[in-house]
């Protein structure tokens, strides 16, 4: 289950943004502390979303200039709206009605806990083709169970490149880091990204 609490929906969207801004009265703004500004922003963005909104559902007046405009108010009334549950809708002075009345699902008190992955992962590179290119092939070792898909939340990826024979002292202090021998284990490799992908394409 996804944890963004904004609906998928335009209309929900623009439904949800609504109830805020008849939740926020001037007593509810000063209590959350609300700047002037910003309730006015959010509401300038509100209604030009809602507008384009109802352009690109009629036939006769949308166009792709429309449907693009659509767009990009839409992603500036939603970044506005994640701006607005992260700075100023906090529990308290939020009640757990308040929360609710905003759209927002009932926080969960008792999380179930998730534990530690205990399986043995894997990785394996191919080959894909170009200079400097290589593929890593991310999962569970072959032989052993499979990792519990509620801790399987992804992977985290260290690097680390050899020249045949070691690095110099010169190569070791460049930009890449080569390694000036193999290493024993992970520590002394340089973080890459973290990845829920099972495939990752690396450059070296």
């Amino acid at each position: 289950m996804s944890n963004d609490w904004l609906p998928s929906s335009r209309i929900f969207v623009i439904t949800m943004c609504r109830n805020w801004m008849a939740y926020m009265t001037l007593d509810v703004r000063t209590t959350l502390g609300v700047p002037a500004e910003q309730f006015t922003a959010l509401t300038t963005l509100f209604e030009t979303a809602e507008a384009l909104l109802q352009k690109s559902m009629d036939d006769a007046e949308r166009t792709h200039v429309i449907t693009v405009e659509c767009q990009v108010a839409f992603m500036a009334l939603k970044e506005k709206m994640r701006f607005f549950r992260d700075r100023y809708f906090k529990l308290p002075p939020l009640t757990e009605g308040d929360w609710a009345a905003l759209g927002f699902r009932p926080r969960d008190t008792h999380p179930t806990p998730i534990p530690a992955p205990d399986g043995v992962p894997a990785v394996s590179l191919s080959y894909p083709g170009g200079p400097h290119a290589l593929t890593a092939h991310l999962g569970p070792l072959a032989g052993t169970r499979e990792l519990d898909p509620d801790s399987d939340y992804g992977y985290t990826l260290y690097v680390g490149i050899m020249p045949p024979g070691g690095a110099t002292l010169e190569q070791a202090a460049s930009e890449k880091h080569y390694l000036m021998k193999a290493p024993a284990d992970g520590k002394g490799l340089r973080h890459l990204r973290f990845t829920r992908r099972q495939k990752e394409k690396l450059l070296y």
